[in-house]
């Protein structure tokens, strides 16, 4: 009974939330579930507010001390990616690759990372050990993904509410979700059946509703997890939140979940080593494919950089020269990311046009967040500053940048004062 009300204290501290239902003298230890995913290319930690949250090797880390010595059935929800691109498909590939040595259990087929197609999926499908499902799909020959595979004391199958969007880009039939549903079921059999499923809360719900001899069901969401779980009957609804920020522990003793914690990947988890390796081999591709330069771009009017801005501007230059804005690309290429196209445009100036940043040796008057990156390219100003007027701005030129997602606490008014000029 100790070792049991140990498990359970231990992981309610995690997260305050603990589901105390009679217990008995266990005979056996609890299962540890373990669930991540909706990662949607956000490899690593990104954000302008700290401490930032995330990161595969920082996961893997976590996966590994809050499961040591457990039996644990290790889960992801799947959207590798959040787009098609050829970085996009090097994200998927690191992120497979890392899953694949972490021991997976499943891992679910969502639409995002269907869009890749089907040589990108086989890919993916070796990398991570043969653990991608989707119930969603007849079977092709072109992809071997099965739909349910067992795992520990469960049956876990991968399902979507919008199959169509699933089977389309590998040219596959779809199989709707009601079937897909029942098919799992009737698979399991008298053995816990665990979804994950690519829809959102709502379509969780209702899923759940339609079918509540389902276990668990592991569902998308675009923001952080709830603290305590959401039960529809006797169906547990979890998340892992969005852009792989958190993990989910379970435990699962008995044919209950007694214990649930939402665990925010925060910097104590060091980064894992062995992922460390895989994750620098992804940052190395994305520069020898010069991938920074192969950014499209829109025409755009000249930028005249900084030192002639502060030709006029001197103090705006010196309160500029003090703040984080000063030093925004070294931070980049301190931590290998200075080649890097996802992190480049909200560090430099001008990125997204023509004339804008290219490179250190090529644009080094547009390096790291200067005063054209709020106030518009100000070629023409400087050349005739009295016909040519620049806008005045607010907060609406930090918005790009400073999103909800990457700068969580962000505040106009308070920030601006740090920068006043």
């Amino acid at each position: 009974m100790k070792l049991w009300a140990g498990v359970l204290g231990a992981v309610g501290a995690l997260s305050g939330f603990v589901l105390r239902p009679a217990l008995t003298e266990p005979t056996e230890k609890p299962w540890v579930v373990m669930i991540g995913g909706n990662t949607q290319g956000y490899l690593s930690p990104c954000g302008c507010t700290k401490p930032m949250a995330g990161g595969i090797r920082r996961r893997t880390q976590a996966v590994r001390a809050l499961t040591e010595a457990a039996r644990t059935v290790y889960l992801d929800s799947g959207s590798f990616v959040g787009d098609r691109g050829r970085q996009d498909e090097l994200k998927a590939q690191t992120m497979a690759q890392a899953l694949g040595k972490t021991q997976i259990s499943a891992v679910n087929l969502t639409r995002l990372d269907a869009n890749l197609g089907p040589g990108n999926l086989s890919t993916l499908e070796d990398l991570s050990g043969g653990r991608i499902i989707s119930g969603s799909i007849e079977p092709i020959s072109s992809v071997l993904v099965a739909p349910s595979v067992a795992a520990g004391p469960f049956v876990i199958g991968g399902l979507s509410s919008a199959p169509e969007a699933v089977a389309e880009p590998l040219g596959a039939q779809s199989v709707p979700l009601e079937e897909g549903a029942r098919r799992l079921l009737a698979s399991a059999g008298p053995r816990p059946a665990v979804v994950l499923f690519d829809g959102d809360e709502s379509a969780a719900r209702m899923l759940a509703l339609q079918h509540p001899l389902l276990k668990l069901i592991i569902y998308r969401s675009e923001s952080d997890p709830p603290l305590i779980p959401i039960r529809v009957g006797r169906t547990l609804l979890v998340t892992p939140g969005e852009h792989g920020k958190h993990l989910i522990r379970l435990s699962f003793f008995k044919g209950q979940f007694p214990s649930y914690s939402a665990i925010k990947l925060g910097p104590e988890f060091a980064d894992d080593p062995s992922t460390d390796r895989i994750y620098r081999a992804y940052l190395r591709r994305v520069d020898d494919e010069e991938l920074l330069a192969r950014v499209p771009r829109d025409p755009g009017p000249r930028f005249s950089g900084n030192d002639r801005c502060g030709s006029c501007h001197a103090k705006a230059l010196a309160v500029w020269k003090t703040s984080a804005h000063f030093r925004a690309l070294n931070t980049l290429e301190a931590d290998g990311h200075g080649r890097d196209p996802d992190c480049v445009s909200c560090h430099v100036t001008g990125f997204n046009v023509t004339t804008g940043f290219r490179s250190r040796m090529a644009t080094p008057h547009l390096t790291d967040v200067g005063c054209e990156s709020c106030h518009g390219a100000g070629e023409n100003h400087s050349v005739s500053p009295l016909t040519v007027k620049l806008p005045t701005v607010g907060g609406e030129s930090c918005a790009s940048c400073h999103t909800v997602s990457q700068s969580p606490t962000f505040d106009f008014l308070t920030y601006w004062r740090k920068i006043s000029h």
